[in-house]
């Protein structure tokens, strides 16, 4: 009788170990899943970005960043319809908030005036970032909270940083590109330079401290970037009465600055995401 019960507890404690590994494994694919997704959702972000870069150019006269933007929205279409069967993306609203936004700025973007494509552009980059908190929300509450006070800027703060230097390309490549920086120019450059250069010391702060996935040469190079980028601004876009700046030199500026801080990101994600491999 008595090795009939250590069998049947022997038994027990095998299927609870058997429980616990694949609760553990499906977990880790559910983590995966979701910095996979966040990756994908950083990827339509940028291309947005650009295109809201690019779509400030073409409406002060500039027709040769035509086939770009034709480009881009095969980009964005390439990354987005493929999601549209995502199960974790089936119950988030701001996802369908988005391709209904999408689907219709991006037949009539380059019909609307300077002020309101770069208005809707940012709406919808906006609704994108939240949607991004919302999926890392898998992984803030999916048993790994130890780990959340480190990564949460990862996807709130450090995102923003970015988004802010977009803003700052699309206002500056038209400023550029007319030729002149009106007053209202000035203030909205004023304020991107100061958030940028407040959110990017913080992130990159903290970056320095994590060092998860990017190098210190990676992280400085980045961070020099941001503020040789605000001090174009300051120096060629505000506090000048005619704009000599080739519009294609700040966009170019803008781009790489915004280039080295994705590349920092997604460094940081991919060294979570090796975790749950």
């Amino acid at each position: 009788m008595s090795m009939l019960i250590l069998g049947m507890v022997l038994l027990l404690i095998g299927l609870i170990a058997f429980q616990w590994f694949r609760s553990r494994r499906l977990l880790k694919q559910r983590l995966y899943n979701a910095l996979e997704l966040i990756g994908s959702i950083k990827k339509i972000i940028s291309y947005t970005q650009k295109h809201r870069g690019l779509t400030a150019s073409y409406l002060q006269g500039n027709q040769s960043v035509r086939n770009e933007l034709l480009a881009l929205k095969q980009h964005i279409s390439g990354i987005a319809d493929p999601l549209k069967h995502n199960d974790m993306l089936k119950r988030e609203e701001r996802w369908d908030s988005y391709q209904d936004h999408w689907s219709r700025l991006k037949g009539n973007a380059e019909t609307l005036t300077v002020a309101s494509s770069f208005q809707q552009h940012t709406h919808l980059i906006e609704t994108l970032l939240y949607l991004l908190e919302d999926v890392a929300e898998n992984i803030e509450f999916g048993g790994e909270q130890q780990a959340t006070p480190q990564i949460h800027f990862l996807w709130h703060e450090f995102p923003k940083v970015i988004e802010f230097i977009g803003q700052a390309r699309a206002i500056g490549v038209a400023v550029a590109t007319k030729g002149e920086s009106t007053q209202i120019d000035k203030v909205k450059l004023g304020y991107l330079v100061e958030k940028i250069n407040t959110l990017s010391s913080q992130s990159f702060d903290r970056l320095t401290l994590l060092q998860a996935g990017s190098s210190i040469a990676q992280i400085e190079q980045a961070k020099q970037a941001c503020l040789t980028l605000t001090k174009t601004i300051r120096e060629q876009l505000i506090n000048v009465s005619k704009v000599t700046l080739a519009s294609q030199e700040y966009f170019n500026l803008a781009s790489h600055t915004m280039d080295l801080c994705n590349t920092v990101l997604d460094n940081e994600i991919n060294a979570i995401k090796h975790n749950y491999r």
